[in-house]
């Protein structure tokens, strides 16, 4: 019985978007913490003399790069997969959906560090969870499109 109900509950595209989410934001979350803490080392990096990028910040840059690339690619092989737009076209829209997230995941990232003195991993992981149904909801219009959408399911 209990079998039978998740596997009733994993057939809805939301829950498996929301997996597929989970997972890339575990993915993000670790490399940004592992960046921040082993790669840069907490320091910010100077490229020119007034110009300094902030250790939370190129840590988000690079997992953000290795989120978006896990979160496609799970996204569209196990969420959307009846899409009807071509791979780079998806790639394209999803992308500049994700980039979309990424200001907002960087503004409200840096309020909670801010503000209120959080944690940069957690201010990083509170941000990334906190956009989650207006980026399905998107995905869903934008980077996803199906044109008989009567056929499938959610």
């Amino acid at each position: 019985m209990i079998l039978h109900l998740s596997k009733k509950i994993f057939r809805l595209r939301v829950v498996r978007y929301f997996f597929t989410a989970i997972t890339a934001t575990s993915v993000d979350v670790l490399v940004y913490f592992l960046t921040y803490n082993y790669v840069i080392r907490k320091n910010d990096l100077k490229i020119f003399e007034h110009l300094t990028i902030g250790a939370p910040t190129l840590a988000l840059m690079i997992s953000f790069c290795f989120g978006l690339a896990t979160n496609f690619t799970l996204t569209r092989k196990f969420v959307f997969t009846q899409s009807d737009l071509r791979i780079r076209h998806q790639l394209m829209r999803y992308t500049s959906v994700a980039l979309g997230a990424l200001v907002l995941n960087y503004f409200l990232m840096n309020f909670l560090i801010r503000e209120f003195a959080w944690y940069p991993t957690l201010a990083r992981a509170t941000a990334a969870v906190s956009i989650g149904i207006i980026s399905f909801m998107i995905h869903k219009t934008f980077s996803f499109t199906i044109k008989n959408e009567e056929e499938v399911t959610d």
